[in-house]
């Protein structure tokens, strides 16, 4: 039971965090940065295309319409006391960035995946970087 209260105190502070970052734009990356700067930062090591870049620019912005089309509730979120929304919220915005990345990897070639995949942040023990310690989950992304 502690447990679980713990870990819903951990997610919504976790979005309460990273949601407003995701939502005004303020992508963070290496170094403590935090939002669509990690995707950024590994995007940054790919040689992309003129219409690689477009589509990746489109995938980007489909995301930031959904997050700031969600800002309220993300706020209300924050401010609940309703850990069921909390983890709610926490699970849609985890399927909604990796709808992104996965939206990402559909333009690259092979060798830019590969390249891309490598520079996604990996999940370390106690899950920094990917959801639960599953690599996928936030770091490398498997096809």
């Amino acid at each position: 039971m502690r447990a679980s209260v713990l870990k819903m105190l951990v997610l919504g502070c976790a979005v309460a965090l990273v949601a407003p970052s995701f939502a005004f734009g303020g992508d963070k990356g290496a170094d403590g940065k935090r939002g669509l700067g990690p995707i950024e930062d590994a995007l940054a090591k790919v040689e992309l295309t003129d219409q690689q870049k477009k589509k990746v620019e489109d995938c980007k912005a489909k995301f930031r319409d959904y997050m700031q089309s969600r800002q309220e509730e993300m706020k209300a979120a924050k401010q609940s006391d309703d850990p069921t929304k909390k983890k709610q919220l926490g699970k849609a915005l985890r399927e909604k960035r990796q709808d992104l990345i996965d939206g990402i990897r559909a333009v690259l070639t092979d060798e830019q995946k590969k390249t891309f995949d490598e520079a996604m942040p990996k999940a370390d023990a106690h899950g920094k970087g990917g959801a639960k310690g599953k690599p996928d989950a936030g770091g490398t992304v498997t096809q």
